[in-house]
């Protein structure tokens, strides 16, 4: 772009933007644009491109609903024309330090609207939402070119998209750098030391040069480094390995899908021999193979030296190399030396150019693939817009952004932490059932943690199967890693240390499809497909809370090779507790300040509750509620709820239940649900008894 080019697409304040001048988002330091919304509104429609960007970004703040947020801010510019605009280099920390953004500040405040209608006005228009009230800010990508002065003198860690496909020299350069840059500084990573034993089966990918064709190796004990591949399955995968041709393929496997050449093609390029992809090192038709190298699954992708992701790919068709369109509009500024001096450029692009978001992929919809994320040590992920590295250690992307990958490098990071999360009481407690009560630190933070579980399997439960009976298969490998660090016990899914708090789980949206397994207790979640939500992922067994249950005991036999860790079959849950006959009544309408009124009454038709049900259920059925959990918290308008299973007899068996739903209580101060007794109170009367779940 030219002067002229620039002066023409710029207004005079644009112009005069200079990174000094703005400070960065720790030292208070800011640089003044538009005055008021208005002067900015003006500037936009007579051409400025950056003014566009910084109003489009506003009205991202607004709304995330495309035009409607520029709507509203043009409502709001006209209406209450007021707040003047300033711009902070963000995140950066240090002179030497990294700027990959411009956050723009607005001050000043909007009026109160004080009128009749007042809600029926906000309800109409976002900018009287009272999240409103205050300033709106925004946040501009910039970027550098590498052999510019802005990135090596100025600390913009920013770069341009790349065009290539990610199986160019520089895309291979980037892998190879992140790669070796891992294995020789990363002590956090694990450090090279002897190469693993291989997985049972692996891809031979001798000669590097490509000069032969893979071949399916049965390892025997052989030890060495090996790449694994995280790809969807999407239906149909073109070339597995069978009883019928695994002689064939131990000779050469032929013909291989984009997604997985693609993956031979990397792991050539990277010096790494070896390369294992399930539907290939699995045998498909052995169910007594898949158990057992299931079974092995999670080891398999924790000793890897690297996890070759296919983000993009819906299947085994697209590969991992796609073409790109990363030509985003973008914004030229002048970047200046300390004496005034133009000495190169930043580069804005436009807030409405969608990056990649990394949580809603192909990949990250796929139930296996969260275990194989967190195991992993490194992930080298293949995107429709560019490559980006993962670790346990760091997180980069080609296009410079160390610190921050939307979210999802955040709770990848998070994951990876809790493979760690009990070593500090192990020197002192090896298994931390022993934890004196006393103890508070520890057993608030052992909450947490089980907490953090219960967060886990509500992501794991959204991500999708292609088969149903992989439900407990496809997140055993992290179980098996929790179960090490922390000595726990897990059977279904669950724990039997924080049994109480598991049993707490409902299904989502009202979903009252049927179980996909008929082997697993009524009470595991693992029973059904869909999303689910734990009560326990906002507090647990050791957080200190009240229970109306205690438990007793917990019988069970595996039924595969995965133990515990699988399917199980006559599972029988022992507790001691409280049980209250209620009936199914028809939902009703409590006005604007409940959705719902209770469903759940007594036999005398006092209210008890909502419940979720797990699935259908006749209208004969006979339903009890078990209260498990009862205490205070921020509930709605109220301050004391309580927590249960619903429950039905199972035949003549003697106080033998079955799981039917989850019963949530509360009620406020003086209004609600239990309007005369808490739930504590009314489940007081009922004498304690043993009772079993099935």
């Amino acid at each position: 772009m030219t002067q002229s080019d620039r002066s023409e697409s710029l207004c005079g304040i644009c112009q005069e933007i200079s990174l000094d001048q703005m400070g960065v988002s720790d030292d208070g330091k800011m640089q003044r644009h538009q005055p008021t919304y208005l002067a900015l509104k003006q500037s936009m429609e007579k051409g400025c491109v950056l003014c566009r960007f910084i109003w489009d970004a506003l009205g991202r703040d607004i709304s995330r609903e495309g035009d409607r947020g520029a709507d509203a801010l043009a409502h709001v510019s006209n209406k209450y024309p007021g707040r003047e605009i300033s711009l902070v280099a963000w995140p950066g920390v240090t002179p030497t330090g990294y700027l990959d953004r411009i956050q723009i500040i607005t001050s000043g405040e909007i009026p109160d609207v004080d009128t009749d209608d007042e809600a029926d006005d906000r309800a109409a228009d976002p900018s009287m939402h009272p999240d409103h009230q205050f300033a709106l800010s925004g946040v501009l990508d910039i970027f550098a070119y590498p052999d510019d002065a802005a990135a090596w003198h100025g600390g913009v860690t920013g770069r341009p998209l790349p065009t290539t496909d990610g199986s160019s020299d520089t895309d291979c350069a980037f892998a190879t750098g992140c790669l070796q840059q891992c294995l020789s500084k990363h002590v956090g990573c694990g450090q090279p030391g002897e190469n693993p034993l291989l997985p049972t089966r692996v891809l031979d990918l001798e000669p590097s040069d490509g000069s032969q064709l893979p071949y399916l190796l049965h390892t025997n004990g052989l030890r060495g480094q090996y790449s694994t591949l995280s790809h969807c399955w999407g239906g149909h995968v073109p070339i597995t390995t069978r009883s019928d041709n695994i002689e064939e393929h131990k000779k050469a496997v032929s013909n291989l899908p984009p997604t997985f050449r693609d993956a031979v093609h990397i792991s050539r390029r990277l010096g790494i021999r070896y390369l294992w992809i399930d539907s290939l090192c699995i045998l498909q038709d052995s169910k007594e193979d898949w158990e057992k190298e299931s079974a092995k699954m999670g080891e398999i992708y924790k000793l890897s030296v690297l996890t070759i992701a296919a983000r993009a790919a819906r299947n085994a068709m697209d590969g991992c190399f796609l073409s790109r369109s990363n030509h985003a509009p973008a914004c030229q500024l002048e970047y200046r030396s300390s004496d005034g001096q133009v000495v190169g450029s930043i580069y804005v692009r436009d807030p409405l150019f969608e990056i990649e978001r990394l949580t809603q992929t192909p990949l990250d919809s796929r139930g296996w693939v969260l275990q194989e994320k967190l195991l992993s040590p490194r992930i080298l992920y293949y995107g429709a817009q560019q490559l980006y590295w993962e670790c346990r250690q760091t997180s980069v992307r080609q296009d410079g952004k160390y610190h921050y990958i939307q979210q999802d490098a955040v709770r990848h990071a998070m994951w990876k932490e809790r493979m760690d999360i009990f070593a500090p009481f192990q020197s002192v407690y090896p298994n931390f059932n022993r934890i004196p009560p006393d103890w508070t630190e520890a057993r608030h933070r052992l909450a947490a943690r089980m907490r953090q579980w219960y967060n886990l399997v509500e992501e794991y439960s959204s991500r999708q199967l292609t088969y149903d009976t992989d439900k407990l298969p496809a997140i055993a490998g992290i179980a098996k890693e929790w179960a090490k660090s922390a000595g726990l016990s897990y059977v279904a899914g669950l724990w039997r240390e924080d049994i109480l708090a598991g049993l707490l789980w409902y299904r989502g949206k009202e979903a009252t499809d049927p179980p996909v397994s008929s082997t697993l207790p009524s009470w595991s979640w693992a029973r059904y497909r869909g999303k689910l939500n734990f009560w326990a992922a906002d507090d647990s067994t050791f957080g200190f809370s009240d229970y109306f249950c205690e438990f007793v005991n917990l019988s069970f036999r595996p039924s595969g090779a995965l133990g515990s860790y699988g399917d199980v079959v006559e599972a029988r849950l022992e507790l001691r507790g409280r049980v209250l006959p209620v009936r199914h009544a028809t939902r009703i309408s409590l006005g604007r300040n409940f959705l719902v009124g209770p469903n759940i009454v007594g036999r005398g038709g006092e209210e008890i509750g909502v419940a979720k049900f797990d699935t259908s259920l006749s209208p004969s059925d006979e339903l009890f509620v078990l209260p498990v959990h009862a205490g205070v918290g921020d509930v709605g308008y109220g301050a004391y709820y309580a927590a249960g299973l619903l429950l039905s007899p199972v035949g003549t068996e003697e106080d033998t239940f079955r799981r039917v739903g989850y019963v949530n209580m509360e009620r406020g101060h003086g209004e609600g649900w239990f309007d005369t007794r808490s739930a504590a109170d009314y489940f007081q009367d009922i004498a304690t008894k043993t009772l079993f779940l099935i």
